[in-house]
């Protein structure tokens, strides 16, 4: 497929690139007690309430308690964030599943150490009461995705490849994000949706009803989480343990007030918080931020796990697609470090968390 070749040449290029943004040594903090310094690559074009968690880490001082000073650079794409990564110009990255997994046969070097989506993020949608009720039935019609080479757009070309349509089977509309989004759905610009499910859950809070269309290769996959090379996975473990801590934290805290979240995400990121009267933007934003906080294992203090199963159904989605060659899923993950992850007080996170305004 073009959007996956496009990526595997990006990333080749990005694994000739030299390092920029990180040292050689194990970046623990140093006996004068400073803040180790770290870059980070979210793969987002913008904030919203779905990354709201990622805003309590640097608002509620989580990152300072663990001894750390991060620079959070968004980047349009996951590619592009594991271009950062793997070239040097970021020490981890928050990204799907896909540029790992194409990169692992280009030498790339890169791994995940640590879950932020344990869904699969993508889905294929449809207005209420539209006579689209299966893939098949796309047919012809007209799908709605953020741009033509998104990872949502390359999702919906998959889908209908192994459901019988083909990849081309029905037409791509780009249609942005936001009042975009809302516009060509009320207009019937689009018959479908290809979207992640924070865009999804925007779209319902502007009162759109949709129907998913089953994806049956992607029930139970993993989506992606924080990435880093081999050789830091080694040489700055200390830091990453610290950094997936304070994330840990910060879902916690998110979890027990997701409005004091929101209010942290707005503090940091005035641009996320609208137009709209504050009661609506605050009950907007905590819907759009529990689609993140559902799954990720508070009960039982397994914050930041990869799943073995899950990540290896998302490799054999990709596999089947012909993305990728089937390799075993730990080539490119290691769970080896999400009870450090977890090894903070809950009850005091949770208190401090009920206290927040």
């Amino acid at each position: 497929m073009k959007v996956a070749s496009g990526a595997v040449a990006a990333l080749c290029a990005a694994a000739m690139l030299s390092a920029c943004g990180s040292d050689d040594g194990s970046g623990d903090s140093d006996k004068s007690g400073k803040l180790t310094p770290v870059t980070f690559a979210m793969a987002s074009p913008s904030w919203n309430a779905g990354y709201a968690v990622m805003a309590v880490v640097e608002a509620e001082g989580f990152y300072e308690e663990e001894g750390l000073k991060v620079k959070t650079n968004l980047f349009p794409s996951a590619t592009q964030a594991a271009q950062q990564v793997a070239g040097g110009g970021a020490d981890l990255g928050l990204m799907t599943v896909e540029p790992v997994a194409i990169g692992h046969d280009k030498d790339l070097n890169l791994a995940y150490f640590g879950s932020y989506w344990a869904k699969w993020i993508y889905s294929l949608q449809v207005p209420d009461g539209s006579d689209v009720k299966s893939i098949s039935d796309l047919k012809g019609k007209k799908i709605g995705v953020s741009a033509v080479a998104s990872s949502g757009a390359t999702f919906a070309r998959t889908a209908m490849k192994l459901n019988g349509v083909g990849e081309n089977g029905a037409s791509l509309v780009p249609i942005g994000a936001g009042a975009q989004q809302i516009q060509a759905i009320k207009s019937g610009k689009v018959d479908a949706l290809a979207l992640w499910d924070i865009q999804y859950q925007i779209v319902k809070n502007a009162g759109v009803t949709l129907t998913p269309l089953p994806v049956e290769e992607t029930a139970d996959a993993w989506g992606g989480g924080f990435a880093t090379t081999r050789k830091n996975l080694e040489s700055k473990k200390d830091v990453l343990e610290k950094f997936g801590r304070a994330v840990a934290k910060a879902f916690v805290f998110a979890k027990a007030n997701p409005e004091a979240a929101v209010r942290d995400l707005w503090k940091l990121h005035p641009e996320t918080r609208g137009s709209d009267p504050e009661e609506k933007a605050l009950a907007d934003g905590v819907k759009v931020l529990q689609v993140r906080l559902d799954g990720q294992g508070f009960d039982d203090k397994t914050l930041g796990r990869i799943d073995d199963a899950a990540f290896t159904r998302a490799l054999d989605f990709m596999t089947t697609a012909g993305l990728i060659k089937k390799f075993p899923a730990k080539e490119i993950y290691t769970d080896e470090m999400f009870d450090s992850f977890n090894d903070f007080d809950y009850d005091e996170v949770i208190q401090k968390a009920k206290e927040a305004s």
